[in-house]
């Protein structure tokens, strides 16, 4: 498969009069992937350049005032196609036209050039190599169309008990519709300690006592956001902060839609920049560590293949050792279920050869182990969860090739009883 890129500009009356998630849900709905959106004051140079193939029509000038008139939102888009023998920027191209033709009835655009031209301006990679190259230098400098997987960011998402227990799913439906992956998510009722703490420089404002009787009346739900350009994007389909200057300004914005009456303070939160994202997760999802184990059977046979499944799923194998557990060991690691009629098989199972003894380290580290090993029953687990270990790998509901701690109270005793005392932050 081929992919195509294309840049495109949303002018600033369509940003105005609030259309920039009904163009972009156009654009998705024509089957392309909108890979980054930025909104942007554009440059006189940035604009004569990017247009430069109008520059010889009549009010090309007045043209260039008019982009440099308010914010754009400018985007890049891909499709991925089997063919190039029908180049994508033409799909696109007949789209921008039919979204223009919708448009051309209202008495405030432009002559001339705002009105003939598409609302995206269009050009494919794959056919005019100099021109993408240009266009994508000028507005995306750090885009890299040959590492993808450079660009993509995480950000933190908060979605306040109000509109949790309301519209739960719709909000979660619609962040996944957006190209959003929830790499880790949480549901807490946050305390006013914790409230006061991770709002302390909204501590002095007006409106911080409705935000701290909000933050603390119910269930919270905390994501960890992924996707190119995640933190700019997330703001972006945010909206204004102000629940009525979102109604009003950007109508199809997240804190518009999802308002709720007779609530003030909106009801989504996310981080501003790159580094208070980073910041706002450690918060949330602080740096753990869990006792991971493969089990002999599958240490025989799938070790290397297990060991990959963990580096990929991004923990840190902060300490390791391939050890053949003791009675006493075995007994140690699963006393919760000493006195069980499976007990006896279980440590005969535990200790009929080397076992691989891990301490784990990632945020969320203890969930995250647990969700990559999948339900104890493999049979579940093929089900359930086909990507897991233990669907993968797993030989019986015994022999289910992997063990970890189940809280982060057991994982800290689980490791100092197997590496004993270290010093792993």
């Amino acid at each position: 498969e081929v992919v195509r890129y294309s840049v495109g500009i949303i002018k600033p009356d369509d940003v105005l009069e609030g259309r920039v998630e009904e163009i972009k849900q156009k654009i998705r709905d024509a089957g392309f992937t909108i890979e980054v959106a930025e909104e942007k004051m554009l440059t006189e140079e940035q604009i004569r350049v990017f247009y430069a193939q109008n520059k010889e029509q009549a009010g090309f000038d007045d043209f260039v005032q008019f982009m440099m008139s308010g914010p754009c939102h400018v985007l890049v888009i891909t499709k991925k196609e089997a063919t190039d023998s029908i180049p994508h920027w033409k799909e696109l191209r007949k789209l921008s036209e039919s979204m223009s033709d919708e448009l051309e009835a209202k008495p405030d655009k432009l002559e001339g050039i705002v009105k003939t031209e598409s609302i995206l301006n269009i050009c494919d990679v794959q056919d005019s190599v100099e021109d993408a190259s240009r266009q994508l230098a000028f507005f995306f400098p750090n885009f890299d169309i040959n590492s993808k997987d450079q660009r993509v960011e995480r950000t933190l998402a908060l979605i306040r008990p109000s509109l949790l227990k309301e519209r739960r799913n719709s909000i979660i439906q619609r962040i996944k519709d957006d190209g959003f992956q929830i790499a880790m998510q949480k549901e807490i009722i946050l305390s006013e300690e914790q409230t006061r703490e991770f709002y302390k420089e909204h501590e002095n404002e007006d409106y911080f006592p409705v935000l701290l009787e909000q933050m603390t009346s119910g269930p919270t739900l905390i994501l960890a956001l992924t996707r190119e350009n995640a933190v700019e994007h997330w703001r972006q389909l945010l909206g204004p902060k102000v629940v009525e200057e979102a109604k009003k300004e950007n109508p199809n914005s997240l804190r518009a839609q999802y308002a709720i009456n007779d609530i003030t303070i909106n009801q989504l939160h996310g981080s501003s920049t790159p580094v208070d994202a980073q910041k706002e997760l450690e918060f949330f999802f602080p740096r753990e560590h869990t006792l991971a184990l493969i089990k002999p059977a599958a240490a025989k046979m799938h070790k290397d293949d297990i060991m990959q499944r963990v580096k990929e799923a991004g923990f840190t194998i902060s300490k390791i050792k391939e050890q053949a557990l003791t009675r006493e060991m075995a007994t140690q690691f699963y006393k919760d279920h000493e006195g069980k009629a499976f007990f006896e098989q279980l440590v005969t199972c535990m200790t009929e050869g080397p076992s691989v003894i891990m301490v784990l380290s990632k945020e969320n580290a203890v969930e995250e182990w647990r969700q990559l090993m999948g339900p104890t029953d493999p049979e579940v687990a093929k089900e359930t969860s086909p990507e897991s270990i233990r669907a993968q790998f797993a030989q019986d509901i015994l022999s289910n090739a992997v063990h970890g701690s189940s809280t982060i109270e057991h994982a800290l005793k689980s490791i100092e009883y197997a590496f004993g005392e270290l010093d792993i932050d």
